[in-house]
Order: C-alpha cells, then structure tokens, then sequence
C-alpha cells in the first residue's frame, strides 16, 4: 500500500494511543468520540497488518510492532508541528542569504551607501547586489531573480506589493558660482539658460516644457543625457543647468560643488516605492529587508524633503550637515568637505 492510499489523521490516533494507552484516553486528547477512535484503530491494524495494542487485563498495551514505530510515530508528529508553526522570527546577526535591489543611478547614489552601511552593522553575512532599473520588473519580482525593485512604476502588477518610501522633486542644478545664482530665477531666465535634460528614451519634453509653455515659455537649448548621475557631473564642470531629483542634488553637493534652486515654474513631485512579489510577503528574513530599506529612506532622504515654501538657507544647511555626518560615518578616515548650501529661488 502507497502512502497515497493512507489517510494520516491515522497517524494523530495511534500517536495518542501510544501516549495514552486507552481507548478512552485518546480520544479525549483528540477531541473525538471513543467509538471514532476504535474505528480508527481498526484501520490502523489494517493497514500495518498487526494488532497494534492488545488487552493486559482492563488496559490496553503496545504490541513490539508499535513500540517499533514510537519513534518514527513521535518524529513525523514533531515535523508537522514544525511545519505549521508560525515562522520563527529571525536574528539578522546570524542571517545568511543574499539579496537582489533593482534601482536606478539615483536611489543607488543615494541609498547604496548608508543601506549597505546599516546591513553590514546589523547582518554582517547578508550580501546585498544593485542591479540598474527596467521598464518592467515585475517578471523578475515573480521568479524570484529580484527580490526588490525600487522606484517609480505607475502601473503594478495585483501580484506585486509596493510601499511608499518618499516623495521627492525636481530642482534646478548649476555648478557653484553660476549666473543664474547670482539674481532672481525667473521663469524667463531659466528658460534662456543651456538646458541638461535627462531620459533614458532621449524624449525632449517633458512636464516642465508644458508649465513653461502655459507662460509662452519655451527651453531653446537642451542636450540630452540616459543618466541623471551623468548629467549631474556635466552640470559641476559646465555653464549647463540640469534638472535633478533633490535628494540626489542634496547627496552630491559637496562632492561635486553644485547647488540647486527651485525650478521656477510648478512641478509635480513623485513618489519612491519600493516592490516585491507577494509571495515574500510573510518571509522572516525579506521582511527584515524591506524594514532596513524603509528605515534608511526614512532618516536619510525623507529630512531632505520639505516643501517648496519651507526651504532656506539654514534648513538646507542642517539637512547638508546630517548627509555629510552619515556620509562620513560610512567612509572614516575621509575629512568631510565644507557645506553646500541650497540657494532658494525667490518667490514669482
């Protein structure tokens, strides 16, 4: 006979037979009737082909066959118990495995560093690969080549889980000490200046061209770049003004003598998320990433993030100062350069 043909409820009844050693005994370890438990028995003797349990004056006592099984009886119990157990919650410092991120240069510039910082301090054997973004990855969310995709992806998959980390926005970068810092930035000086665009699809226009054309506005000069990391360096040696994601212009301020002003016409803001298959969802150990992602997002780049209104000088400052702190926190050894501070775009 093939387990197929077994029905395990049989392996609860002799277990609790074999502990009890009654009828009576198991079945209200079961929970069940004593006629329910007899009948059970009589299987079991069918199916092992022994009788199992036999009378010793009013009790019942094992057979050398039974005794022979307690063992095994008690380890398969064990192993069902085990695997219907909540998960076990895990202990970072002794957890191995290695993770999959798929980002762009942005949130790798900006968040590679202190993550990485934070899973060697707290889970020294957990290995942590970047791969650059794609258009869509939720096949590999599924297969489980990635295990997180970070990003902006307005259209998910209802397999795909996502949590918001924060909301960022676009502002206009130039090397330090370019004109356009010099005075006011008005939309028309702005739209006169030597645009750096970014698209990894070389499109020309995007939202701010339309804010600029409902003010009969138009960008002239504008060279196009895949890559805003690219664009951020083009930006610090040239007269070009590059239109970057703060956080990413906050992170490089001092590495590479840029600052940043508000663009001076309305930009939506976007929000960063990060993705992963549902079927991570209750995972220990995937659950504790997602966790050390949020955390790091959370105090790195969202102190970075206050409104348009509510930038100044002084605020930037202390947002610099925390960056440069954990930036230098994760690189010792490295003197931290001076401050770069933001300069704000006056009102319209």
């Amino acid at each position: 006979m093939t387990v197929d043909h077994i029905d395990l409820n049989l392996i609860r009844v002799l277990d609790a037979l074999l502990q009890d050693g009654s009828v009576s005994g198991a079945a209200r370890r079961l929970h069940l009737s004593a006629p329910a438990v007899s009948r059970s028995l009589g299987r079991l003797r069918r199916v092992l082909h022994d009788p199992l349990f036999v009378r010793a004056g009013r009790d019942l006592v094992p057979t050398p066959r039974a005794e022979a099984l307690r063992a095994d009886v008690n380890a398969v119990m064990a192993q069902i118990a085990s695997l219907v157990a909540p998960p076990d919650t895990i202990d970072p410092a002794t957890l191995t495995r290695r993770f999959t991120i798929r980002a762009d240069d942005v949130v790798t510039t900006v968040l590679a560093l202190p993550l990485l910082s934070a899973v060697s301090a707290t889970a020294p054997g957990v290995d942590i690969e970047f791969l650059p973004e794609v258009r869509d990855p939720f096949l590999e969310l599924r297969s489980g080549e990635v295990d997180v995709a970070i990003g902006v992806y307005p259209d998910i998959d209802p397999d795909v889980m996502h949590a918001e980390l924060l909301t960022d926005r676009f502002v206009a970068t130039v090397r330090r000490g370019h004109p356009l810092t010099a005075a006011r930035l008005t939309p028309k000086r702005y739209a006169n200046a030597h645009h750096l665009n970014v698209s990894p699809r070389a499109r020309r226009v995007g939202p701010i061209d339309e804010s600029l054309a409902t003010l009969g506005l138009e960008r002239r000069r504008t060279i196009t770049v895949p890559s805003f990391l690219v664009a951020a360096h083009l930006v610090a040696t040239t007269d070009m003004v590059g239109n970057l994601p703060r956080t990413l212009a906050v992170a490089l301020a001092d590495l590479l003598h840029i600052e940043a002003m508000e663009v001076p016409v309305a930009v939506s803001s976007f929000t960063l998320s990060q993705h992963w298959h549902q079927r991570h969802t209750n995972d220990a150990a995937h659950a504790w990433l997602r966790a050390t992602i949020a955390d790091t997002a959370s105090s790195i780049l969202s102190s970075s993030l206050e409104g348009p209104e509510a930038i100044s000088h002084a605020t930037v400052d202390d947002q610099t100062s925390s960056l440069r702190t954990l930036w230098a926190a994760a690189r010792p050894g490295v003197p931290a350069m001076p401050p770069a501070g933001f300069v704000p775009a006056p009102e319209m």
